[in-house]
């Protein structure tokens, strides 16, 4: 059971990658120049700082849940939400002439987003086939 034996430091570090996303709530002047090439807009600063930090807090309970396993079921779910809308929204940028060309300046966070997706879809199979089993 591969991704049952590995669950542990994977969730340590998805986490930890995913925590990064901190930066944005910290200094997203800073992140959206050095990480996604973007220019800062101060009209948008409260939206940036938003989303840092729901993603950055969403990095620490995944990193948590990896000692914490009476949390683990609520936040893999949760977490599987949240980065299945971000492919999403990287996918769907594909086929809007006007964002399409953004794509490049996320494909770290859209692979890391799908490898947790994968990843716990992996898990999800494996306890389903062990419940299975029993």
């Amino acid at each position: 059971m591969f991704f049952t034996r590995h669950l542990k430091p994977f969730l340590v570090i998805g986490g930890l990658i995913t925590m990064f996303a901190g930066i944005y709530a910290i200094n997203p002047e800073l992140a959206l120049r050095e990480m996604n090439n973007l220019p800062y807009d101060a009209n948008y600063v409260f939206l940036f700082r938003h989303w840092g930090i729901m993603v950055g807090l969403m990095g620490f309970f995944i990193t948590l849940s990896a000692f914490i396993v009476e949390w683990r079921g609520l936040i893999i779910l949760y977490s599987f939400i949240e980065k299945l809308f971000m492919v999403y929204l990287f996918m769907s940028n594909f086929f809007n002439p006007e964002t399409a060309h953004l794509n490049v300046d996320f494909i770290p966070f859209a692979i890391t987003d799908v490898t947790i997706c994968v990843y716990t879809i992996g898990y999800w199979y494996e306890q389903y086939r062990h419940k299975q089993k029993l």
